[in-house]
């Protein structure tokens, strides 16, 4: 689609992570005529993997600046109103935007999308990429009413590969964006705006991701086990598993080169020098930064995971002993 805008655009920024901050420094490098910026209160931030704060910037680049906790709340419609923008960038925001705020800025909204769109819409993206689930990209798009629907304005792709984790793969996003945007902003500034709508047969879409699904299954091959933790370390969440009741989190971990030991599914079959190696289902895992438990507190033996059958009549014969000394009592 092609269109022809105003040029040298009025435009503000929403976001609140390191994607909205990237574009932001663009914009600012293109000289756009940024009217003001949008930024998730830090207060409303502790689940928002990756946070970014904005107002520094915003404010170091004499751009007006604002807080929201929730987007659509109506002093937020109000603030963009007075601005009149042209258009408005929705960037690293898992907020839905609503049809009064997607009314305003006269030539529309521009969204983004760390995937190859229309393929893998919706969110958990990071996570899904380095699962190998779906391609990754830096797709700007003119948004709509419809879940990263909108027709394509710029897209960069960009390649992970199995010693990538979520803290590169998030590098490799905003060197992609960076080529998305000089791609099209200068256009932008001289009030050209084209874009190509999305293929609705090829669409598909993510499952949202909750920290729980970072569990640690040691049935799983070290290859699958490693690929999960990689797809799980920060700025995201992490994998984890128990030793005991105790929670331990892996940020890093490598398959093992040792291919001469054996032990049962979970169990610390190595604890020395040479590092901490776990049986898995097929191969051992190394681990290499943990947290709640320290690596060097791992001894040879211990089993990872959670034993139900051996918690269940733990937990029984605890009922028991409570229930043995209530009666004595009467």
């Amino acid at each position: 689609m092609k269109n022809n805008i105003t040029e040298n655009p009025k435009v503000i920024l929403i976001g609140s992570v390191n994607s909205s901050r990237r574009t932001l420094e663009k914009l600012i490098e293109h000289q756009l005529d940024v009217v003001a910026v949008l930024g998730l209160h830090p207060e409303a931030a502790k689940n928002v993997s990756g946070y970014v704060d904005l107002r520094n910037l915003a404010e170091s680049n004499d751009i007006p600046f604002q807080y929201f906790t929730k987007v659509n709340e109506p002093e937020i419609v109000e603030f963009v109103q007075s601005k009149n923008p042209d258009l408005v960038f929705v960037v690293g925001l898992s907020q839905m935007i609503r049809e009064e705020l997607l009314s305003i800025p006269k030539h529309g909204l521009i969204g983004y999308h760390p995937t190859r769109l229309p393929q893998g819409r919706g969110r958990g993206a990071i996570a899904w990429i380095i699962l190998g689930k779906v391609q990754g990209a830096a797709s700007f798009f003119k948004m709509d009413e419809g879940m990263d629907s909108g027709s394509i304005w710029s897209q960069v792709n960009y390649d992970v590969d199995e010693d990538d984790d979520a803290t590169s793969v998030v590098n490799q996003i905003l060197k992609a964006i960076d080529k998305a945007l000089d791609k099209v902003l200068p256009d932008l500034k001289n009030g050209i705006f084209n874009t190509t709508p999305q293929d609705e047969s090829q669409a598909t879409y993510l499952g949202k991701r909750n920290p729980e699904d970072g569990l640690i299954d040691w049935n799983q091959p070290a290859t699958e086990i490693h690929r999960l933790i990689r797809a799980t370390t920060k700025p995201l969440p992490g994998a984890y598993s128990y030793l005991g009741t105790q929670k331990l989190i892996i940020w890093k971990a490598s398959v093992s080169e040792i291919k001469n030991h054996l032990g049962v599914v979970g169990r610390i079959v190595i604890a020395d020098e040479n590092g901490v190696h776990i049986q898995t289902g097929e191969g051992l895992l190394k681990i290499e930064n943990t947290e709640e438990i320290a690596t060097e507190d791992l001894k040879v033996g211990q089993t990872l995971g959670i034993n139900f059958e051996k918690e269940y009549f733990k937990l029984a014969d605890r009922i028991t002993k409570i229930e043995n000394q209530l009666n004595h009592g009467k």
